[in-house]
């Protein structure tokens, strides 16, 4: 039986008799969790904090003083769907802890063994449960993470672990952020035939604040302007992307965000926006794909802090 899933996201195949595009069924590992970093073109390395930072990059766990659950609900191709659970918590004032669950799973897919009517249909789920913890040293900031990951598709499964690894560091009394990351160190069991790659990225990024406008009398912000840059590597791929990101927060209230996203087969660009009412935060990002894709895809983030 031919069996289809093309980088998660397509999910359409060609593989022998049980076994599943293997090296692509992981590639939700490379998709993001948060809103806030996909509507500024996937870019989170240099920016990411609490919560987020899970993914993005575990040093910035150790960014302050942060207690906060984040949940994110992804709306991608073919109905497939990504759900997330993330939590960071300061251990003192130079470490911070992190919690992560993401599932994904394709819904009904169809199964063929020659083209024409279907031979029935099949889905594909992947789980990351884990943990993360960083250390805040002088300027910099370290962090790695530790996950357990599965799959499943159609009757094969599949366990394994990785490693993510991170640094961080502000410049300019904070003006200037950047941040380096090496995620999904690690290996699976075998699916079947041959077991799956992990997609090994490494991300490069900085973050600046170009522009700021504040109220004369007590410093409050009317205006704060973000651009981000950064480079990632998917060593599994070889593909090189650039993403770029600006975004502008008014009031620090309501944030509007653009993005850009370089060498991707589906998409190029996304928007987003975010509020905040005192401890809860809202964020949404769309991600228009190409035609014939069926997009555009749709992220939600809902964040608490206390």
């Amino acid at each position: 039986m031919r069996i289809v899933i093309t980088c998660l996201m397509i999910l359409t195949a060609v593989s022998d008799r049980g076994a599943a595009a293997q090296g692509s069924g992981l590639s939700f590992l490379a998709l993001g969790t948060n809103a806030e970093a996909l509507a500024r073109g996937g870019a989170g390395v240099a920016t990411a904090r609490g919560a987020s930072a899970t993914y993005w990059n575990p040093a910035g766990l150790a960014s302050g003083q942060t207690r906060e659950i984040a949940v994110s609900h992804h709306v991608w191709i073919a109905d497939i769907r990504t759900y997330a659970l993330t939590g960071a918590f300061s251990i003192g004032e130079k470490t911070g802890l992190g919690i992560f669950a993401v599932a994904t799973s394709s819904g009904d897919l169809e199964a063929r063994q020659t083209p024409g009517e279907s031979d029935g249909f099949f889905d594909a789920q992947f789980v990351s449960v884990g943990a993360s913890l960083a250390r805040a040293m002088g300027p910099f900031r370290a962090g790695v993470s530790v996950k357990f990951l599965s799959e499943r598709i159609f009757a094969n499964s599949a366990n394994g672990y990785g490693f993510d690894l991170g640094v961080q560091t502000d410049l300019m009394d904070g003006g200037i952020h950047l941040g380096a990351s090496y995620s999904n160190l690690g290996k699976m069991e075998k699916l079947n035939a041959e077991a799956t790659e992990l997609p090994n990225i490494v991300r490069v990024g900085a973050e600046i604040f170009p522009f700021k406008m504040v109220t004369a009398v007590d410093g409050a912000s009317l205006l704060s302007t973000s651009l981000v840059f950064e480079i990632s590597r998917n060593y599994v791929t070889e593909a090189t992307q650039l993403h770029i990101g600006i975004s502008g927060e008014v009031l620090e209230t309501v944030t509007a965000r653009i993005g850009y996203l370089s060498n991707d087969p589906l998409r190029e660009y996304s928007a987003g926006i975010g509020l905040e009412i005192t401890d809860l935060v809202f964020d949404y990002a769309v991600l228009p794909f190409e035609d014939g894709f069926g997009g555009p895809a749709h992220i939600l983030t809902l964040t608490y802090s206390w």
